[in-house]
């Protein structure tokens, strides 16, 4: 049989053992956790140089535009134009206006390895009646004067 103190050493050793490895995982734990709030720290500061970064940038752009009334005029002027054509076009078809496109297509066709060729260019117009004409760049031009003028203000 075991002396009892043997066991008692054995267990006292058991202990000491399981004790160091879980003080060696706090300690991992605790690195860790310091590693986990330097990285947060530095996006923390990073985020906020990059706020007064765009800070300083707006301020410059604001400074350099200044406020000359006939700029002003101009936006205003700019603005309200594209408003119009963009309204125009959209009440356009109301009006009862017929639209007329060109359409190109060609007819025939070529023959033994091309020596006979019938192909010919045919322009067919078609009437498109109480249309409305949805332009590309209307859409563009109104959204960009838009965000100008309402940045600007």
């Amino acid at each position: 049989m075991i002396p009892i103190e043997v066991l008692t050493m054995a267990g006292g050793a058991a202990m000491g053992g399981l004790f160091k490895f879980m003080d060696q995982a706090q300690k991992n734990k605790q690195a860790q956790m310091e590693m986990m709030m330097k990285d947060r720290q530095q996006r923390h500061e990073h985020k906020l140089a990059d706020r007064e970064s765009a800070s300083k940038s707006a301020d410059a752009a604001a400074a350099r535009v200044g406020n000359d009334p006939f700029a002003k005029m101009t936006r205003r002027i700019f603005v309200l134009s594209m408003v119009a054509m963009g309204a125009w076009a959209m009440v356009a078809g109301l009006t009862g206006l017929d639209i007329v496109v060109p359409v190109t297509t060609q007819v025939g066709g070529s023959y033994l390895f091309g020596i006979i060729d019938t192909t010919k260019t045919v322009t067919e117009y078609l009437r498109f009646e109480n249309a409305v004409v949805e332009f590309e760049w209307l859409k563009i031009s109104l959204l960009a004067a838009g965000s100008f003028y309402l940045g600007k203000s």
